[in-house]
């Protein structure tokens, strides 16, 4: 039985709210695609003020480009017949400034493996369309392992295998609706994702012989590259977003494709994985937007507290636009996980308190939360704890500061950690997870008297000046704090 209270998440009911970071980044001349996400009543009508040259407002999404380096305040408005919401947008246009905050969005993995298809990918923004999971600011969908084929082309690339007939298609398709396209390679002669017994292996981003520098690793990287090929036949496919994955990653390779991206005419996100260790963080710091150093997901608590820990390797590290990964969520139905016997189909895995924790440690450590499931199974709670706008508002604040440990308890089997992050206007936020097996009881006393709002209920909790919690082993309680001088 669940501890954890959380609220039900109805996407299309009440006033509008408005679901996005205050933050916004692109190049100049470079196309912009920002839906502005709003839960409510439907139909909703949309109104930007102060919309810069180039752009332009139509159905909800703003698209176009912007010729001058600047920053720009545009205000959103969105209303219906029960109320209206506005929002103070700060457009920043700078080079290579995408994915300010961290990113949300859908990754194909731990839902489909290497058997995803493009219908796979366009029934997932459908599904999340229709359910209202892109409403609270999920606006990547991206393409893992499995979409590879041979070289050729235009560009003497990486092709789509048969399962992808139209990537041009798709990513007009999904940008027609909002969302923004990511995609999969690594600079290995073989990329991850399949047996190395399965003929043929899928190419990565060089060929040739293997360069004697680099790790032996999925056959090793090879001397004749291709980055810049890969990287001009993604933009004119219209991707906006790289996951780069090798092992061990390195700043060399990872730069010589970070440099193509950029050199290209459109915006990419670029994420580094999968071991993209903490010596080389002067590098992941300042030129990834996100970057992992931990195992894959695998739907049981023992994995998810091994990807948890690597976070406090980063902590130093995560600045605005470069967030470290605790890799995509394992939670709803994986397909992934139940092939490979990660978990029984009858258990589900993780419990709905686990998964909770698992959602809040991406959200209020500044990790990009990317979902990974099959939307067409999708429950009740599960889109309630995709959907909860008051954590997600945590991961996207503005402030962009660093949740850092308050209280770190560690004897036995006991493990209470406590986070505590401040937030734009002056209010703060605290997570307590027991990650113990035995209950618990803690006080987190503040500075001054608060008023404390239950994140995951969506509730308002009596004024305190101290945090009395009873803590259940696998949970966690999320409250968020302000003081008379915040409000």
């Amino acid at each position: 039985m669940r501890k954890t209270k959380i609220a039900i998440s109805k996407p299309f009911e009440g006033a509008p709210r408005i679901n996005l970071c205050s933050c916004y980044g692109a190049s100049p001349n470079k196309p912009i695609i920002l839906k502005i996400p709003v839960t409510g009543q439907r139909p909703i009508k949309y109104t930007v003020e102060n919309l810069p040259e180039g752009l332009s407002l139509k159905n909800g999404i703003i698209s176009g480009k912007v010729k001058k380096e600047a920053t720009y305040n545009i205000k959103l408005i969105a209303e219906n017949e029960l109320g209206r919401d506005k929002k103070e947008l700060s457009l920043e246009i700078k080079k290579d400034a995408v994915l300010l905050s961290p990113l949300l969005g859908f990754t194909t993995w731990n839902a489909f493996a290497f058997a995803v298809t493009q219908q796979d990918v366009e029934k997932t923004a459908e599904y999340m369309t229709e359910l209202g999971i892109s409403e609270y600011g999920y606006n990547y969908i991206n393409i893992d392992s499995g979409w590879q084929g041979e070289y050729g082309g235009k560009f003497d690339a990486i092709m789509p295998n048969d399962k992808f007939p139209d990537m041009k298609g798709l990513c007009n398709r999904l940008h027609s609706m909002g969302f923004k396209c990511g995609i999969y390679s690594t600079p290995m002669l073989h990329a991850f994702g399949c047996s190395m017994n399965h003929v043929p292996l899928p190419p990565g981003c060089t060929q040739g012989e293997p360069d004697e520098r680099f790790a032996d690793e999925r056959s090793g990287i090879g001397v004749i590259r291709k980055e810049k090929n890969n990287a001009l036949q993604w933009a004119e496919w219209g991707f906006d977003y790289l996951k780069y994955d090798w092992r061990p990653s390195d700043p060399y390779n990872a730069e010589l494709m970070r440099k193509e991206l950029v050199a290209t005419d459109r915006d990419f996100g670029f994420c580094v994985t999968v071991k993209a260790r903490p010596e080389y963080h002067t590098y992941w710091e300042k030129h990834c937007n996100s970057y992992r150093c931990n195992v894959d997901s695998t739907g049981n608590w023992k994995n998810l507290m091994e990807v948890y820990y690597t976070y406090f390797d980063f902590i130093d590290y995560i600045n605005k636009g470069h967030y470290f990964d605790l890799d995509m969520l394992e939670t709803g139905y994986c397909e992934l996980f139940y092939s490979l016997n990660y978990v029984k189909e009858s258990d589900h895995g993780l419990t709905e308190d686990e998964q909770i924790v698992a959602f809040t440690m991406r959200a209020f450590l500044n990790s990009p939360i990317q979902l990974s499931c099959q939307l067409d199974k999708i429950t009740e709670f599960e889109l309630s704890l995709y959907c909860n706008e008051e954590i997600l508002d945590i991961n996207q604040d503005s402030g962009f500061f660093t949740a850092k440990p308050h209280i770190m308890i560690e004897r036995e089997d006991k493990i209470i950690h406590v986070f505590k992050k401040k937030l734009a206007g002056g209010d703060f936020a605290i997570a307590a997870f027991n990650l113990g097996n035995k209950a618990d009881n803690i006080t987190v006393y503040l500075d001054e008297s608060c008023a404390v709002r239950d994140v995951w209920a969506r509730k308002d909790l009596p004024t305190t000046d101290a945090l009395k919690l009873t803590l259940h082993p696998h949970t966690v309680q999320v409250y968020r704090l302000s003081n008379s001088k915040a409000r």
